[in-house]
């Protein structure tokens, strides 16, 4: 795992912070040895600044770059793109695909079905890393379903089958989502996936699978006929454009604030030129702007401030 990022100390009281740092020492200007938990009223004030939800009188971080259902902002591209996939989850289809372009919300969109979907309606299981081999691959929809692994493939799919029917006749629609799907190793992986929509009673899907990658996902799929032609449902994300960037900021700020004029137009339309539209970087971005006018004491983030920081990105 990588460093944890500066950000994650915004939830850390200072006495926390103080706890974390018992047992070790440094030096100060005069070079004499000091212990960790002699925090001074500088480091309390980094700390603040760190913590810019107080300065903008935020109730959550409203652009961490995790998906949070929270801040899921229902623009137009997203929002056509979640009725479509809900019309397939709901009318029961064998196979629906996802693409979109890096930091375009694809993640975040499939964690909004998943909150969509009661535990008394759906049962829903989520394969986040699917780079695995064939036999790994089934053995994580299992796994995800909370299935038992037994020894046999014959085994484990008798036991996946069983658990699809049973929903059926407690009316309950079976779900796998496969994030990242363009990770899966090869052919054969994706044919193991084929095969799961052969469950079938009735002439009627069994198990609804929604294949969510980047834009080379659709370039894969193509190339696997027996594949391509199970998918019921296609839908994309696209950066967004100028209009939809200004949505995005103002949502998700709404989220978090009643303000509703931290960031200026222009800073926004500064932000959308700086990151392309792409939501990814528009939350670090906007992150980092948040940040660095909480240190500067500015009363509105504007667009002198959003290129400054954009500089030193």
């Amino acid at each position: 795992m990588g460093e944890p990022s500066v950000l994650r100390s915004i939830s850390c009281s200072l006495p926390a912070i103080r706890d974390l740092c018992a047992g070790f020492s440094y030096r100060d200007s005069s070079g004499s040895m000091m212990p960790s938990h002699s925090l001074t009223d500088d480091d309390a004030m980094i700390h603040s600044e760190v913590d810019y939800t107080g300065y903008w009188g935020l109730r959550a971080v409203p652009f961490d770059n995790v998906p949070d259902p929270r801040f899921y902002v229902s623009c137009s591209q997203h929002q056509t793109a979640y009725r479509w996939l809900s019309y397939g989850i709901q009318t029961g289809k064998g196979m629906l695909l996802l693409t979109g372009d890096i930091g375009c919300g694809k993640t975040l969109l499939s964690r909004r079905l998943i909150v969509g979907m009661t535990a008394t309606q759906y049962d829903v299981a989520l394969v986040a890393n699917p780079a695995l081999s064939p036999s790994e691959l089934l053995d994580e929809v299992l796994s995800q379903f909370g299935l038992e692994l037994v020894r046999s493939k014959a085994g484990r799919l008798q036991i996946l089958n069983e658990r699809l029917e049973l929903n059926v006749q407690r009316g309950i629609r079976s779900v796998l989502i496969v994030d990242e799907a363009q990770a899966i190793e090869n052919v054969k992986g994706f044919e193991e996936i084929r095969l799961l929509t052969n469950f079938q009673l009735n002439d009627r899907f069994l198990l609804t699978v929604v294949l969510i990658g980047q834009p080379e996902l659709r370039h894969r799929v193509a190339r696997i006929p027996q594949l391509n032609q199970r998918i019921a449902v296609r839908a994309h994300l696209s950066p967004f454009t100028a209009e939809e960037t200004t949505l995005y900021i103002t949502s998700r700020m709404g989220a978090a604030t009643d303000r509703t004029d931290v960031f200026t137009k222009e800073a926004m339309a500064v932000i959308y030129e700086q990151s392309k539209g792409i939501g990814r970087l528009i939350n670090a971005l906007c992150d980092q702007c948040l940040f660095a006018g909480a240190i500067e004491h500015a009363v509105q983030i504007d667009d002198q401030l959003v290129r400054q920081v954009g500089q030193v990105r």
